[in-house]
């Protein structure tokens, strides 16, 4: 069953499949509540909510495959269509899979394409399980949690690790400050998404609530002093004002554009006189510097061993197990690779690990997930999508320079895959709906 009709998505339990609406009977009930968790389970755990407690890890994750298969296994006639609806989504860990014949590092080339393809089985399960107003409605939930805490930790030193990060910012539940920047970034902008809902869509509480938890993230967003977060934030905001204008105040609207108007007109002649490189001085303001923290040495790293390797990569994430590479490991370590195996970016990560056809089999979810969420745009101006849109916007460009969108267990894939399929499944019932009337039409 799909889930039924979105304005009722008052909350995550509130989103049923949509065929004839089910029965609120003990068993269903009991699946929705199932679900529900299983939803907020695997934000929380690929967010790396609990990161600082690994031990509870393992244990969750696989709580959460058992309980995929389970849901899957339940429904199977109706989930096996919407695989093949998304065969686009499964070429990319199907290569990885493949890539484990010729890795350099069989057994971790195996684990890891294992996990990887469970995360976004995991992912088009929710997709298919709710729509984008519950997905989004999870996300702000439950990140704003992990951002609440992290404040309380800043507040409280509450918890027994560092506050703070070796290089400055805060980190709080989290490894990082970019971690939490962006979970802060992205629970914002999904607020603000939430806030411009309709009256049915969003209820006057869960509103009133949601200008609090706004207002929370972005005090944490500023502790943390991440600068990918501070760059993003009026890029994936300037998304979604610009696909929701119909949804701002006109006076606001206009207020903003002729601001946003005069910085582009007279900023920069005022920093050429002040003498001021405002590249050098955003990176300065936050410790960094133009090599983006030793990112480009690891580009550069990653680029050597590309062309090595230029056609099928090492193997599935092999460089980073590898006896061959212990040496360009320990350099990437001297450029900063230190919290995170990981060249920071997720093309040379793909390129690396599985050559151009995966790379190439990444950018084909992201264009479908774009494609889909664009086209229910047009047809009805779902603001749902429009935050949709801004968040894939951080997704992929937070993963450009970040650790993410390239491997299992992570909230980028989670939510890529899973806007893809809700995306997909809504533009299929539409275009059934079309069919129908125009049959009916024609009768």
């Amino acid at each position: 069953m799909r889930r039924a009709d979105e304005r009722d998505a008052m909350s995550v339990a509130d989103s049923t499949y949509a065929e004839p609406k089910a029965q609120a009977t003990p068993n269903y009930l009991f699946w929705a509540v199932v679900d529900a968790t299983l939803l907020s389970l695997i934000i929380l755990l690929s967010a790396d909510m609990l990161i600082q407690v690994r031990f509870l890890q393992s244990p969750l994750w696989m709580v959460c495959y058992a309980l995929t298969m389970l849901r899957i296994g339940i429904v199977l006639p109706q989930f096996l269509p919407v695989v093949r609806r998304n065969w686009v989504i499964l070429i990319y860990p199907a290569i990885c899979i493949a890539s484990v014949s010729w890795s350099l590092t069989k057994p971790y080339s195996l684990v890891a394409s294992l996990q990887l393809t469970m995360t976004m089985v995991m992912g088009m399960y929710l997709g298919w399980r709710y729509s984008m107003t519950v997905i989004l409605k999870a996300l702000a939930v439950v990140l704003s949690i992990g951002v609440a805490l992290s404040i309380l930790h800043w507040a409280t030193g509450i918890f027994p690790w560092p506050v703070y990060t070796r290089i400055g910012g805060l980190a709080g539940l989290f490894s990082g400050k970019n971690m939490l920047g962006l979970r802060a970034l992205f629970a914002a902008t999904a607020i603000l998404t939430i806030l411009m809902m309709y009256r049915h869509e969003v209820g006057p509480l869960f509103r009133q609530l949601s200008i609090f938890a706004l207002l929370g993230n972005m005090f944490a967003l500023a502790l943390s002093l991440s600068m990918t977060s501070v760059l993003l934030m009026p890029v994936m905001t300037g998304v979604l004002l610009a696909f929701c204008w119909y949804r701002v105040p006109p006076a606001f609207f206009a207020a903003g554009l002729l601001v946003t108007l005069a910085a582009i007109s007279f900023g920069p002649v005022v920093l050429a006189i002040a003498g001021i490189n405002p590249i050098e001085a955003i990176l300065g303001a936050v410790g960094k510097s133009t090599t983006l923290t030793g990112r480009v040495y690891l580009w550069q790293i990653a680029l050597e061993v590309y062309r090595e390797y230029p056609i099928a990569g090492t193997g599935y994430r092999a460089f980073w197990q590898a006896p061959t590479f212990l040496n360009e490991r320990l350099a990437t370590q001297d450029a900063g690779a230190t919290t995170s195996r990981s060249f920071h970016s997720f093309p040379l990560e793909i390129l690396v690990s599985a050559g151009w056809a995966a790379l190439l089999a990444m950018l084909a979810i992201i264009w479908v997930a774009t494609a889909r969420m664009l086209a229910i745009y047009r047809r009805n101006r779902s603001v749902a999508m429009a935050g949709g849109l801004a968040l894939l916007v951080g997704v992929v460009v937070s993963s450009l320079t970040g650790t993410s969108l390239y491997r299992g267990h992570e909230l980028m894939i989670i939510l890529l895959v899973a806007f893809a399929v809700t995306a997909g499944e809504d533009l299929h019932r539409m275009r059934i709906a079309d069919s129908d009337r125009n049959k009916g039409n024609n009768t």
